[in-house]
């Protein structure tokens, strides 16, 4: 069973390779600084605490860390996630970001696609496709060419949309210099604060939010069955952890301690396999390769994830003793397994956050599990 297992992955491996590894440049490290005058012809991977990256990036640009500044052209697409992010460069793609904080002043030629908690696109911004946006306190000042979807906690629009505006959120305010060529949908308590100069050119449709007792009651009880699936996927998550980590001890512990080691390498390499191998999949599916080849990547990626997504809990207790306790040569054993799980699944809950730090931590896990199992397989 071990041997078709790592078969499997062996099949996966070699094929998205070549997909990982053609026309890119690989950046990792605390800090990494792309200066004004530096020009990267190909895709350009970065990961670090902090990356800035002010040079001109020819391809597509894809970085992870703690704090991201982009203000250096970039001619392809724009992938990022991290905690801050402030992306002032003009991108000729699509732009795909996830953060904490997230700032946006530039010219975006795709679609935009945004998640975070404080999300602000200034004016200045502008966007030739459509632009999704999903967070918390969402301000958009900018200019967009098409659709505008915004589903947050409390959002101000003070922009132009050239097409249709949906909205959903708690509070709603349009500022004067906001101007919606189409339609304005949108679900909020109350309706939609207009301030004078707003204008909507198109059909105004808005739907009442319930938070009335009634709904209270009803969000109590939604809220119960989520603190009860979580007390369950806690539970396994425990279970599976303790399995994998008695059964598979010595790989385990070399696989995190990879993972904390080369934190940031590991979080580009995870980055770009959950990015990228998916790619290859589809491609898989449309191309010579064949059916059953994408479906044994198919399964086999789904594995490594679901491996990797129990390592990223041992990777986070490692990092605790490291960083927090100062206990670098504590090992690792049934009851810190178990407080790590606790504590990793409440960071979860906490929003935009939480799922930024547990998603960079699961990203180290994908990237030190993947290369672990292709160093033992090419050995």
């Amino acid at each position: 069973m071990k041997k078709i297992f790592f078969g499997i992955i062996t099949v996966s491996v070699l094929i998205t390779i070549p997909f990982l590894a053609n026309g890119a440049t690989f950046k990792t490290g605390p800090n990494y600084y792309l200066n004004p005058s530096a020009v990267i012809d190909d895709n350009l991977y970065a990961a670090g605490a902090d990356v800035s990256i002010t040079g001109t990036v020819n391809g597509d640009l894809m970085v992870s860390g703690g704090t991201i500044t982009v203000s250096g052209p970039v001619n392809g697409d724009v992938a990022a996630a991290g905690g801050t992010i402030n992306i002032s460069g003009k991108v000729l793609g699509d732009a795909r970001v996830a953060g904490g904080n997230i700032i946006i002043i530039n010219s975006t030629g795709g679609e935009l696609v945004i998640a975070g908690g404080q999300i602000s696109i200034l004016p200045g911004s502008f966007v030739g496709q459509d632009a999704k946006i999903f967070g918390g306190n969402i301000s958009f000042s900018g200019e967009i060419i098409e659709k505008l979807v915004i589903k947050g906690e409390t959002v101000y629009v003070n922009g132009t949309v050239g097409g249709d505006l949906s909205v959903e959120a708690r509070e709603i305010k349009l500022g004067p210099n906001a101007s919606v060529k189409g339609d304005f949908d949108y679900s909020a308590v109350t309706e939609a604060t207009l301030e004078e100069g707003a204008t909507i050119s198109g059909i105004v449709n808005f739907k009442k939010i319930d938070l009335s007792p009634k709904g209270t009651d009803a969000k109590k009880t939604v809220v119960g069955f989520i603190g009860m699936a979580w007390i369950i996927k806690s539970l396994m998550l425990f279970v599976a952890t303790l399995i994998l980590f008695y059964l598979c001890g010595n790989q385990i512990k070399s696989i995190v301690t990879e993972s904390v080691s080369g934190f940031w390498k590991e979080v580009l390499r995870g980055f770009i396999i959950i990015v990228v191998i998916p790619v290859a999949i589809i491609l898989s599916f449309v191309t010579v390769v064949g059916v059953p080849i994408g479906l044994i990547m198919l399964f086999s990626y789904i594995a490594v994830i679901i491996i990797s997504a129990v390592v990223s809990v041992l990777v986070f207790a490692k990092l605790a003793l490291k960083y927090v306790f100062k206990k670098q040569s504590q090992e690792l054993n049934w009851w810190i397994i178990i407080i790590s799980v606790l504590v990793f699944g409440l960071i979860t809950i906490i929003p935009f956050v939480g799922w930024i730090f547990t998603l960079i931590i699961f990203l180290s896990a994908l990237g030190s599990t993947t290369n672990y199992i292709y160093k033992k397989l090419k050995g």
